[in-house]
């Protein structure tokens, strides 16, 4: 199973992404676009796990505490961050020392359950499209141009961060909810 934790975005905030997507097609039509089901803030990228693994690693991410997290999607994000362009984001902003927190509880959970930890520090992002070609530097400021009126989007409180099964298709990947976890709860012990 190809596995990753993610937050869900809600309609709103799904819907404003939407609309920045329009202006970057629009700006820019070489893009490969994420299907509007599958935008979501990555939080952990696991890989591919063995099925017999999942209830492990529910059960550790479950002990996990965080306060409540207030984000929005503040402008556009590319990647990497200097030359050619591969992958066009959303940046997201807000409450992030708890979002921190959170991504360290699941990088220490998924470390003690044998994962590797993520070299690169955490940007909050939503990979609105993927370049195919790349694109020239350039186009960094053709985004922020194309889009500057649509920022800040709607502020969102997340319930939840979810863990995640990509299935690969002929349509591209299909995201199936495997366990849920809640964001801001107190935890048993």
């Amino acid at each position: 199973m190809r596995l990753f934790l993610a937050i869900e975005l809600p309609k709103d905030v799904r819907s404003h992404l939407l609309e920045v997507r329009r202006r970057l097609e629009a700006a820019l039509p070489k893009v490969s676009c994420t299907r509007a089901e599958n935008l979501h803030l990555t939080l952990k990228f696991l890989g591919e796990v063995e099925a017999k693994k999942v209830g492990a690693i529910s059960e550790s991410i479950a002990m996990i505490s965080t306060p409540r997290v207030e984000l929005s999607a503040t402008g556009i994000d590319c990647f990497p961050n200097r030359g050619p362009v591969r992958i066009i984001a959303a940046a997201l902003d807000g409450t992030i020392p708890p979002l921190r927190a959170l991504v360290d509880s699941i990088e220490q959970r998924c470390r003690f359950l044998g994962f590797e930890k993520e070299q690169r520090a955490y940007r909050p992002h939503v990979t609105i499209a993927r370049a195919r070609p790349v694109l020239s530097a350039r186009f960094r400021a053709t985004a922020a141009e194309a889009t500057a009126d649509l920022w800040p989007g709607p502020p969102f409180w997340p319930p939840e961060f979810v863990l995640m099964e990509s299935k690969l298709g002929s349509e591209g990947s299909v995201y199936l909810p495997v366990a849920r976890f809640p964001i801001g709860a107190e935890k048993k012990t």
